[in-house]
């Protein structure tokens, strides 16, 4: 198993993680810009609640057409939920990552198995409907529905490692943007960052620099999301050669 960065350590206070700073101001700028003028309509969660998962969601769904890719790794929904699948069809088969990019006709969904230089990759791909379905879910349905928390994990955060879900989206404005999510400490991590703009296949980039992270309360809202996402990577991507 290749362990990737994620910038959740299982070993961080959460009080360093909320106060992290970059000059830039990133994700302040996110939050309370998208929106604002009343003009950003087509973006609007369904249901939104007047919070910050909401902003969060407008902000996300703003810069779709930005994104050069997602990532995913070291988190239960990756390495142990895709593993155990994909074990079934092909015994011995674990997941390292996911990445998923857009084009013209959709969405493209990458997995990478362990052993990491084996060059084990299987491919999916998406209808148009499909990615916008995915992206809705986790987005509007997901994050757009949280509302900011008013207590936070106390000690080290999170309590259970690996997390339950892990995924940054990498713009091409050399911005990004990070989820984390543990059902056992009901919390849902998001934080902006910077990045070099170089991708090569199969290695993600490291974060550059972090701005200030948030919690908001899950209350529930990611189970579905998750469970989506799980879905349609497991019906798309077969285990490569079967």
């Amino acid at each position: 198993m290749k362990s990737y960065e994620t910038g959740l350590s299982s070993k961080v206070l959460a009080s360093v993680l909320v106060a992290v700073i970059i000059t830039t101001g990133v994700f302040i700028i996110a939050v309370n810009l998208p929106g604002n003028g009343g003009n950003n309509t087509t973006t609007t969660p369904t249901n939104p609640v007047a919070g910050l998962g909401s902003k969060a969601a407008l902000y996300l769904n703003s810069m779709r057409d930005n994104v050069v890719f997602y990532w995913m790794c070291n988190s239960t929904l990756v390495n142990m939920n895709l593993s155990d699948y994909y074990d079934a069809v092909h015994p011995g088969a674990f997941v390292d990552a996911v990445y998923m990019t857009d084009n013209e006709t959709g969405g493209e969904i990458t997995v990478l198995f362990s052993p990491f230089f084996d060059n084990i990759v299987g491919r999916g791909v998406l209808t148009e409907t499909e990615w916008n379905a995915l992206s809705g879910t986790i987005i509007d349905d997901g994050i757009g529905q949280m509302e900011q928390a008013t207590s936070f994990p106390t000690g080290y955060y999170p309590h259970t490692w690996p997390i339950d879900f892990y995924m940054t989206a990498y713009f091409n404005d050399d911005t990004c943007f990070t989820v984390g999510f543990t059902r056992s400490d009901g919390f849902v991590y998001i934080v902006n960052g910077t990045w070099s703009g170089d991708f090569e296949d199969r290695i993600v980039p490291p974060v550059l620099s972090w701005g200030t992270g948030y919690w908001l309360d899950d209350n529930g809202h990611f189970a579905v999301p998750l469970q989506n996402l799980y879905t349609a990577i497991t019906t798309t991507v077969p285990y490569p050669g079967a």
